[in-house]
């Protein structure tokens, strides 16, 4: 069994490769900015087309990249749609946003060296999140289940400032990578019936 994250380089898709790393699990970074498929330890280099071309055994894509170009972040999930289509099964977990189904709140990043979330952000995650249930309808017949993890406030470097401003404006702190673990574990458990859902992860503060 293996699996492939998009993104796995970043903040929270690094995480996930190493949590998801375990016996008879093979767990693949695709890193969108080289355009290579890498083993996560290893460091072998293959064309991510050519590797889904290889593999029989990708059960799970995970996509936690940002992307530039949304043609490119179409291209990845069609193609991991179509390998899955063959098999007759796969989960496939992509990532949201808070802001992807709520409003921004501006005044936390005043005075803070964050810049406020651009509309680009909000209109790409939204999309995603209407993406999720669209495609966990069509794919049903193929056993394909689809969902999304919409994330908080991920803690990385941030000032204190902008720490304290942030959990003043929600009432709940940054959360961070190993928070989201567990909803993962949860998606990927045979078990799971949970399907065209987007699980916010981030302490309540969006409520």
């Amino acid at each position: 069994m293996s699996t492939v994250v998009i993104g796995g380089s970043g903040l929270i898709g690094n995480a996930i490769c190493r949590h998801l790393w375990v016996p008879d699990h093979e767990v693949y970074n695709y890193d969108f900015t080289q355009k290579t498929l890498s083993y996560f330890f290893d460091a072998k280099e293959r064309p991510f087309h050519h590797y889904l071309t290889l593999s029989t055994n990708m059960r799970v894509f995970i996509d936690c990249a940002r992307y530039d170009n949304q043609a490119d972040q179409f291209l990845m999930w069609d193609t991991a749609i179509n390998y899955f289509k063959r098999q007759n099964h796969g989960r496939i977990i992509l990532f949201s946003s808070i802001y992807g189904h709520k409003a921004p709140d501006f005044s936390i990043y005043h005075g803070t060296e964050i810049k406020e979330t651009p509309l680009e952000y909000a209109f790409t995650k939204g999309g995603t999140e209407q993406a999720v249930r669209y495609l966990a309808q069509k794919l049903k017949p193929w056993n394909i289940q689809v969902n999304a993890i919409a994330p908080g406030g991920v803690r990385d470097q941030h000032t204190e400032d902008f720490q304290r401003q942030y959990q003043a404006s929600g009432n709940a702190p940054m959360i961070e990578p190993k928070n989201i673990l567990p909803v993962v574990d949860m998606l990927l458990h045979p078990d799971n019936a949970v399907n065209g859902q987007v699980i916010t992860v981030d302490g309540g503060w969006s409520l």
